[in-house]
């Protein structure tokens, strides 16, 4: 649900915009509002169960997504819908009422035919299909750090494992093939090939082992002998063309890391993930730095907050921030199929 009321909202935009405080600019304001926490109608029932359940939200949306949660989840679908019709006709606050609700979901024909292990996985969706994987790659770091893995191996190390039901020594297998299977050079293991490649994926410029080797030995590039000062002017100047709303700041020898850094810091508080997870590397995550106002300025914090709250493909909406907002309907669903002990 939105964390801020219609008013609130108003105020803090014409603040944050400059914007005159208007009838019409309130109006205007209002009605972004409306579109962006309410689906567009105040009204509807169906817009603030979405809000209210968003795990649950395309199963309601009476076109394709509810024609493929019905697909799936079958009775299950209208009993949520009975639910958001008539909520006075459940009492989820006493266990005698949750016991009577789980007696319904466990009746449908969806609980009767589907195995819990299936329904569980069935339940997933994507986004949190991908917060387990994210906690599986949390675990491979954690136990294989040694290994110096990149981040797209271990993420594929874990995905491999959970789709694979993997035991603990087939991972530890995989992870040691994983760092065999490589094809390094001798001079990328170097101290000095580290520290350059780090600099250089602080400006966000990607290089090849054989740009670092030609660097590191002063090898002729096009004529002109290439050394670490020049490739690092290099990841600088494209730092500037790609991100133009922090150039004054790279002038003064900031690097993309260094820009990244508050966003980083916001995006893991607010969706409760490692800041390793929060990369300008990943697309969603670089519109921080390459969204600008139309005076050219950066995206401020809080423009990057309402982006990170606003925007489902970040999704807030799964946090437990955000899900203590849901009510014992979902928890009570998770609890007859065992999702919860």
């Amino acid at each position: 649900m939105a964390d801020l009321t219609r008013d609130q909202y108003i105020k803090q935009e014409l603040a944050a915009t400059g914007m005159k405080d208007t009838k019409a600019n309130r109006n205007k304001l209002g009605k972004e509002y409306d579109q962006k926490y309410l689906g567009g109608d105040r009204t509807d029932w169906r817009t603030y169960f979405k809000i209210q359940f968003p795990q649950l939200g395309d199963m309601l949306d009476g076109g394709v997504g509810e024609q493929e949660a019905r697909a799936v989840f079958g009775d299950l679908i209208d009993l949520f819908i009975d639910i958001a019709n008539n909520p006075d006709q459940y009492d989820l606050a006493s266990e005698a009422g949750k016991n009577a609700f789980k007696n319904k979901v466990l009746a449908t024909k969806y609980a009767q035919q589907t195995t819990q292990k299936r329904a569980e996985w069935d339940a997933l969706k994507p986004a949190e299909k991908t917060d387990r994987i994210r906690l599986k790659a949390s675990e491979i770091r954690a136990q294989y750090g040694n290994l110096g893995l990149t981040l797209a191996e271990v993420d594929r190390l874990a995905a491999n494992a959970l789709q694979n039901g993997l035991s603990d020594l087939e991972l530890k297998y995989l992870s040691y093939g994983t760092l065999a299977g490589r094809q390094g050079t001798p001079i990328m293991e170097t101290k000095e090939a580290m520290d350059l490649a780090a600099t250089l994926k602080a400006y966000d410029y990607k290089y090849t082992p054989e740009l670092i080797e030609q660097a590191l030995t002063g090898q002729n590039v096009n004529g002109v002998p290439m050394t670490s000062e020049l490739l690092i002017d290099k990841a600088r100047f494209g730092a500037r063309l790609k991100y133009s709303a922090f150039t004054d700041l790279f002038e003064k020898g900031y690097t993309v890391n260094d820009v990244f850094a508050p966003y980083q810091e916001v995006a893991a508080q607010l969706l409760e993930r490692s800041s390793q997870d929060i990369s300008f590397e990943k697309d969603l995550y670089r519109k921080a730095l390459e969204k600008k106002n139309e005076d050219g300025s950066p995206m401020t914090i809080s423009q990057w907050s309402r982006e990170l709250k606003s925007n489902p493909d970040y999704g807030w909406q799964y946090t437990a921030n955000a899900n203590r907002q849901v009510s014992n309907v979902v928890r009570t669903i998770e609890q007859a199929f065992g999702f919860r002990q």
